[in-house]
Parts: C-alpha cells; sequence; structure tokens
C-alpha cells in the first residue's frame, strides 16, 4: 500500500499552476493576445457572414443582394465597426486597464481601426485580384498580421498612460 502524498507535495503543482496563470494575466502582452483572439473571431464572423449573405458564393445562391451591388470589401467596413464596439470595452478594461474617458478612448481606439480597416482595403484586392486567394482565406491571412501593429498603436497611444 503506498502512502497518501504529503500536504506540501500535493501543494506544490497547484501553487505553481496557480504562479503561472497570475503571472500570464499579469502580462499585457498575454491579455492582449486573448483579447485579440476574440476579436479575430468576432471580426471574421461578421465579416463572414455579411459577405456570405450578400454574395453568389454560398452554394451559388444570393440571399439579399447580388454581387454586383456589394463588392467584397464592403462588408469589411460594417465589420469593423461591430469589431470595434466589441473590442473596446475588453481593450479598456481588460488588456490596458485604462481609466481615462471613455468617449474620447473610443474615438482613439477606433481611429486605430479605421488603420486595420485601410490595411485590410489595401491587402484584400492585392490578395484576392493579384494573386487569386478565395475571398474568406485572403480575409483570414489579413487578421493574422494586422493584430502585430495594432498592439504597439494601442499601448503607445490610444491607451497611453
Amino acid at each position: 500500500m503506498t502512502a497518501a502524498p504529503s500536504a506540501a507535495a500535493s501543494q506544490a503543482p497547484r501553487s505553481w499552476l496557480a504562479r503561472t496563470v497570475i503571472a500570464l494575466y499579469n502580462d499585457r502582452r498575454v491579455r492582449y493576445l486573448a483579447v485579440g483572439g476574440v476579436s479575430a473571431v468576432s471580426y471574421y464572423g461578421f465579416y463572414t457572414a455579411l459577405y456570405l449573405l450578400t454574395s453568389d458564393d454560398f452554394y451559388g445562391q444570393v440571399y439579399f443582394l447580388t454581387p454586383d451591388q456589394m463588392h467584397y470589401l464592403v462588408p469589411t467596413v460594417i465589420a469593423n465597426f461591430l469589431c470595434g464596439v466589441v473590442t473596446y470595452p475588453l481593450q479598456r478594461y481588460f488588456v490596458f486597464q485604462s481609466k481615462g474617458p471613455v468617449l474620447s478612448g473610443f474615438f482613439k481606439f477606433y481611429l486605430i481601426c479605421l488603420w486595420a480597416l485601410l490595411f485590410t482595403w489595401l491587402g484584400l484586392p492585392l490578395l484576392v485580384e493579384v494573386f487569386n486567394v478565395p475571398v474568406l482565406i485572403a480575409q483570414a491571412i489579413l487578421i493574422v498580421v494586422a493584430p502585430l501593429i495594432n498592439y504597439q498603436l494601442s499601448k503607445l497611444w490610444a491607451f497611453r498612460r
């Protein structure tokens, strides 16, 4: 029969895990990555829904508008705004723990979102029309690249203390 583990031995893994979780939570870059994941999923979800509802790529059917009525870049504007509204509170309170004015903070934050929109407006046609990448795959590629620049802009300008 084996002896029961001592209290100190059973506490060590738990305290190591707790210390690791606390250290990760205290690292703003990790919090930014977590919120960035939420942001990427929400933006891609908004964009994909809008794109599929307004294009004939979804089983050859058009649900609301014909493709010549809505270009694939139009849903980027709507998805960008919706994503900004969803993501701002998470960035403000969870990532940067900002105490500044909410409305002016949102405007600064949304200017960075507009940079991401411009990045998408330049990158999406390049990938789609020049390199023949399907629209939804091109959008996924751009979602991975933009946050690298957005973090620095957010840290140094929008949520500067």
